[in-house]
């Protein structure tokens, strides 16, 4: 009998997202919703912004984006680089000669009927997301194909996957954290749910370590 031709699909250019689960968030839980809420009682120039440029919510990014100094932070923090060095060393980065360091970090409250445009993070090598609160009908985060040649004549699907499809959204899910590589393009759709959507977002970048 004739054998069939050898056919291979190969990934090139893949675009990697990690998930990981804090350990600690059950224990923690309640203590983060209470400082983040305070965060936003004694920012007043957050509240402010937010009310300028993030209706139904609020976000600390443009006012106290250096959450990683907060003690109430502290072992998240350390989650957090764990989770950011898995991430490079899984994708081969060079952290022998060069070390990540967070340059922001910073909380977000969606009320409902609150969105996040589309938008991606300069200057940085990972953003990411924690969520702290987010019960059932949580508004989503969304991620765009970033390759602009797929939007052109892009192929009818018989199926959606997030292998193939131009858009991918995934669920906010308490005590999850995602890093993606921050020039991906992401965004939060329009909060329906009741209660309050919360969230702290972050950046990585990488440096050189010195040489001594």
């Amino acid at each position: 009998m004739p054998q069939s031709p050898k056919m291979t699909l190969r990934a090139l250019f893949p675009t990697f997202l990690h998930e990981a689960w804090y350990p600690d968030f059950a224990a923690e839980k309640e203590q983060l919703i209470r400082r983040i809420k305070q965060i936003r009682d004694e920012d007043q120039a957050g509240r402010e912004y937010s009310a300028r440029h993030y209706h139904y919510g609020f976000t600390s990014f443009r006012s106290r984006d250096r959450l990683y100094t907060d003690p109430a932070f502290r072992k998240l923090v350390d989650f957090l680089f764990q989770a950011a060095y898995d991430y490079g060393h899984k994708q081969f980065w060079d952290l022998e000669n060069f070390e990540l360091a967070m340059t922001q970090l910073w909380c977000n409250i969606n009320g409902r009927y609150n969105f996040h445009r589309d938008h991606v993070h300069p200057y940085s090598q990972i953003s990411g997301v924690f969520y702290v609160q987010c019960e059932a009908g949580a508004a989503p985060i969304s991620f765009k194909d970033p390759r602009p040649a797929r939007w052109m004549v892009p192929a009818p699907l018989r199926e959606n996957r997030a292998e193939n499809t131009l858009i991918t959204t995934l669920p906010a899910e308490e005590g999850k954290l995602l890093m993606f590589p921050a020039w991906l393009d992401h965004g939060v759709a329009q909060h329906h749910a009741e209660s309050e959507r919360i969230s702290l977002s972050y950046n990585f970048e990488l440096r050189q370590k010195n040489p001594g």
